[in-house]
């Protein structure tokens, strides 16, 4: 074996047997180590994708260290936070696990990260892909509330006054105030000072509807609630009934009960809509 493979297998079996805890002393010692290995051997290629090739999986979050801080107790090493500033960040955790902050946003996990458990702490707006461990299930703490998963990809908006999360694959356990509720693909929750825990569905969902002489403003009320949408619509309709089954997505399912009516649709976004 070259003398370079050598020093890169030996770095690989260090840095595994202190279990990856990069203090301050480990990182500097092996990127001298290996600074010094490249410079002696700069026309060489090859060692350049090895250099890749190893560091990449070893360091994960570690390349990111203007995003980094490390916290301290008593001078050990404790967490880890991740931020992103000004411009969103994407973060590979030691599991695998990719994490995209939104801009003034932070997720912090303890040295220990993926040996016994999975637990992060999330500050701001983010998208997961979760790796999955079913051992190990991933748990984001967002405040008052909290996400478990095992694999699966989702966003949590912790920011706004609307806490939000919305589940694009997989499965997910939220527990808010001792209340659990469980997402599938493409349904949401959300919670507010002035809203209980609302569970309720994308607006790409296929759903059916059936009404039998039901208000306009009822079968409106049932839509709104299905998707989570604030719905306006020409008050003057309000009492005329609405009979027949659909289904379809939200824009397919207003196509048809506009209708009879002659209304058009206009998508502000996804929760406010206008009926005209």
């Amino acid at each position: 074996m070259k003398d370079s493979q050598k020093h890169f297998e030996k770095t690989w079996k260090t840095v595994s047997t202190e279990k990856q805890e990069m203090d301050s002393a480990t990182d500097s010692r092996i990127w001298r180590g290996l600074e010094g290995k490249i410079r002696r051997e700069r026309r060489q290629k090859y060692y350049w994708s090895a250099v890749a090739a190893i560091l990449l999986p070893l360091f994960g979050i570690l390349f990111f260290y203007e995003d980094v801080t490390l916290k301290e107790t008593k001078g050990e090493l404790t967490v880890l936070v991740l931020r992103a500033n000004e411009s969103s960040k994407t973060f590979r955790l030691s599991d695998n696990s990719m994490i995209t902050l939104e801009p003034h946003s932070t997720l912090s996990l303890s040295k220990d990260f993926g040996e016994r458990s999975r637990n992060v702490t999330f500050q701001g707006k983010g998208f997961f892909s979760i790796a999955k461990d079913k051992s190990k299930p991933f748990i984001v703490n967002a405040g008052d509330f909290s996400v478990e998963v095992l694999g699966t990809k989702f966003s949590v908006d912790q920011q706004s006054d609307e806490k939000k999360v919305k589940l694009l694959e997989g499965k997910v356990k939220i527990e808010h105030k001792g209340k659990l509720t469980y997402l599938l693909p493409h349904e949401n929750w959300s919670t507010s000072p002035i809203k209980s825990d609302f569970h309720y569905y994308a607006v790409s969902t296929a759903k059916s509807f059936t009404f039998e002489n039901t208000t306009f403003e009822d079968a409106i009320a049932e839509i709104e609630n299905t998707y989570g949408t604030h719905i306006t619509y020409p008050r003057k309709i309000a009492k005329n009934q609405v009979s027949g089954s659909f289904s379809g997505n939200l824009k397919e399912i207003l196509s048809i009960i506009n209708y009879p009516f002659n209304l058009k649709t206009t998508f502000n976004n996804d929760q406010e809509i206008i009926l005209y």
